[in-house]
């Protein structure tokens, strides 16, 4: 069987969703009939998703599934270095992948907004403009490596579809985050 990777935060790892099935990677696995390896790591950085694809090279696949830069954001705030490590570690993770897999398609999740980030101490650091600006990093480091796709969740509600904790996606979430990488692959895949 074909076979699906997904790395990064506690939304790849499927935090907020009420059972496996209904996280987002399982979600977009499933839909495309391919089995997945979620190697999504709660409450992991940028960083420490770099550090993993260099420690445990990437298994080869024909999609790769990567959300990452939230906890960045919310720990680093603006600081130029927390940014500069985001990049660094875009480049270290895109590179790996396409290393594993050279034809394989990457989709890139964009982070939607939240509505709160004063609470979680000390990942109270982050901000919606913040979000932006690391989105438009992803862009553009992404738009650097061949066969890498980011994807912007079309209809995201971030007050219908955040869990209780105002961190994490509930199934609504996932599943409107599933449904975006899946018209990204199935587009690209035409």
């Amino acid at each position: 069987m074909r076979r699906m990777v997904s790395y990064g935060h506690s939304w790849v790892d499927g935090d907020g969703a009420s059972a496996d099935g209904t996280c987002l990677a399982a979600l977009v696995a499933a839909r495309l009939g391919l089995e997945l390896d979620n190697r999504g790591v709660g409450g992991s950085s940028s960083t420490g998703t770099a550090a993993l694809v260099r420690q445990d090279t990437p298994p080869p696949a024909v999609l790769y599934l990567v959300m990452t830069g939230l906890n960045d954001l919310r720990l680093g705030g603006g600081s130029p270095s927390s940014l500069q490590q985001y990049e660094d570690a875009l480049r270290t993770i895109f590179g790996a992948v396409r290393q594993a897999s050279p034809e394989a398609l990457v989709v890139a999740l964009a982070q939607p907004h939240l509505l709160d980030f004063s609470l979680h101490a000390p990942h109270n650091r982050g901000s919606n403009a913040l979000v932006d600006t690391y989105n438009l990093t992803l862009r553009r480091i992404a738009a650097a490596h061949r066969g890498v796709v980011v994807v912007e969740p079309d209809g995201w509600d971030a007050a219908s579809m955040l869990d209780a904790d105002t961190v994490h996606p509930n199934d609504a979430g996932h599943s409107c985050l599933a449904r975006a990488a899946v018209v990204a692959v199935t587009a690209a895949w035409q």
